[in-house]
């Protein structure tokens, strides 16, 4: 018989117990590990199974539930999900397969991501199941006629909703004794579910972030401002949202940064943009265009008169009238400084105009800056260094010193 001394018995024991505790942790962090999208695919059914049809593949790490819908004006279907990560960091495909012309995924909200897929033409729901071993959920798409289409078709898992709207909390109300610091708002365009601009892996959404930080850090830094973001992560915000974050944290700026595309290669450099119902120019105003599609882009149902009504009204009041002259007169300060601090301006006029509804808010000055094209190939190199991040945020500093200082002279007078 064998004899084994307790310091044996109590190291057999301690190493059992860490070997416990250990495959406990690991079990746990498995089973507390986010599920992932590891892919989304597009193909055609054969004829024999349904002429015509499209599937809509989503793989999957673990399964999760999932709502969809379809939605007219124009032609999409929406799949919203639990929020889950992506492989890819969330993007979009650039592809035309059957029914599907083009689809973007990412983060909608909070607890809720989203794939919005853009259809040739209407269409309805023929099937959708998920599949397990491996996992994934599946939808068969039919186009049907003009007539025969139902906006609002809803399938999905019973006893899952996505989260509502109502559920985004608001950045914090502006807080009593700032110490004479202003408050800037700036807003990252894009985000999430849609991406923007896009030009083979680079996304309007990571540039602006990336820009809008560095304006934040800046800022920050002279001790004079508390900048507010509307969004500080990859995440959609609607346009209300990010108009009323503003408003909910008594901005005395907002600024918002994207990076457009154009149709010819060669066209560069920067532009700031105010607010007119009429544009300054036919590009001006397809920009504006586009810039308001955001929440089409990204599957919301969009009502115009949620904006307009209250345009109208705006428009009338003198405080519209005076919050848009300073608007005017922020954007010519941005423009300068922008050109000093080496950001080359496009060759056309620098100061543009058009009826942005991000920039519709009726107390704070508000400007709209494209700091340059993904569709040039130096444009695009030059907006991911930290170089030009650099000149961007200096000139967005410089500015709002001089702003700031003509607004407390004019209160002097």
């Amino acid at each position: 018989m064998s004899f084994r001394s307790p310091v044996f018995l109590f190291s057999a024991l301690g190493g059992l117990l860490v070997a416990t505790l250990a495959f406990l942790l690991i079990c746990e962090s498995a089973a507390a590990k986010q599920p992932a999208v590891t892919g989304v695919r597009l193909g055609q059914n054969p004829p024999s199974t349904a002429k015509g049809t499209t599937r809509v593949v989503l793989d999957l790490t673990s399964a999760v539930p999932y709502s969809a819908f379809l939605l007219g004006s124009p032609y999409r279907l929406v799949i919203d999900l639990p929020e889950v990560a992506w492989t890819t960091n969330g993007g979009s495909k650039q592809e035309t397969v059957g029914l599907v012309e083009r689809l973007r995924y990412g983060h909608f909200r909070p607890g809720n991501s989203r794939v919005v897929v853009d259809l040739m033409g209407p269409a309805k729901i023929l099937r959708h199941s998920v599949l397990t071993k491996p996992d994934r959920i599946v939808f068969d798409i039919a186009p049907v006629g003009p007539a025969r289409f139902k906006p609002g078709q809803k399938v999905g898992l019973k006893g899952w909703e996505p989260p509502s709207s109502e559920s985004i909390p608001l950045p914090r109300r502006k807080p009593d004794g700032l110490n004479g610091k202003r408050v800037v708002v700036i807003d990252a365009g894009h985000g999430g579910v849609d991406p923007g601009a896009v030009r083979g892996k680079t996304y309007e959404k990571r540039i602006t972030l990336a820009i809008a930080n560095a304006v934040k850090v800046q800022l920050e830094k002279s001790g004079r401002y508390r900048v507010v973001m509307t969004r500080s992560r990859d995440t959609f915000l609607e346009l209300r949202e990010r108009v009323e974050t503003a408003h909910e944290n008594k901005g005395d700026l907002f600024i918002s940064i994207h990076a457009d595309t154009h149709p010819k290669k060669n066209t560069r450099g920067a532009s700031v943009y105010t607010l007119s119902e009429k544009a300054s120019d036919k590009e001006a105003a397809a920009l504006a265009a586009k810039e308001n599609n955001a929440d089409a882009i990204a599957g919301s149902p969009v009502d115009p008169s949620v904006y307009s009504d209250e345009t109208i009204d705006i428009l009338r009041d003198l405080q519209r009238r005076q919050t848009d002259r300073h608007s005017a007169i922020f954007a010519r300060m941005l423009t300068e400084q922008l050109d000093t601090k080496g950001v080359g301006l496009a060759r056309r006029k620098a100061h543009r105009f058009a009826g942005f509804v991000v920039l519709k808010s009726p107390n704070v000055p508000s400007v709209l800056i494209e700091l340059g094209y993904l569709s040039n190939k130096d444009d695009r190199q030059m907006l991911q260094t930290s170089r030009f991040r650099s000149r961007v945020a200096k000139a967005m500093l410089a500015s709002a010193d001089r702003y700031f200082k003509y607004v407390d002279d004019l209160a002097r007078r």
